[in-house]
This record gives structure tokens, C-alpha cells and sequence, in this order.
């Protein structure tokens, strides 16, 4: 993390990522997502906001769950 002071207080910034760490990043995001994490657990874990997270998911090819977020139960047999 870089700090810097702005406005007289200091704040932190998360390093620039190249595209290839993006994509990196972005799809260990889309595995801890399809294992049944939520977008802000997700978020939360790699240090993103949920509106960055959500687009990292979305450009990895992930398949989003509605919006009630819970995974289908397992088949019984």
C-alpha cells in the first residue's frame, strides 16, 4: 500500500495492478465466488469495493447468482 497526504490527512492507496495480475486476481475472485462467497465477502477479502469487485467477476466470465444468493440445494437421490 502507498500512502500519501491529501487535503492534510493521510490516506492509503492499493498499488496499481498490471493486467495480468487483474486477471490473476480476478480469478481466484470468480472461484471464491462459484464456491458460494457473496460479492462483498469476495470484495472484502481482496481489499476491492463491491462495484469492483463486481466488474472483476463479471469480465472473468462469471456466472452471477440472483439476488437472493443462495446456491440451489444438492440433488438427492
Amino acid at each position: 500500500m502507498t500512502t500519501a497526504v491529501r487535503d492534510g490527512r493521510r490516506v492509503t492507496y492499493r498499488p496499481r495492478m498490471t493486467p495480468q495480475d487483474r486477471e490473476a486476481v480476478a480469478a481466484r475472485m470468480r472461484e471464491e465466488y462459484e464456491a458460494g462467497n457473496s460479492v462483498r465477502g469476495v470484495a472484502s477479502g481482496h481489499g476491492l469495493s463491491y462495484g469492483t469487485a463486481y466488474r472483476w467477476l463479471v469480465a472473468a466470465g462469471t456466472q452471477m447468482r440472483d439476488r437472493a444468493g443462495r446456491l440451489p440445494a444438492p440433488p438427492t437421490t
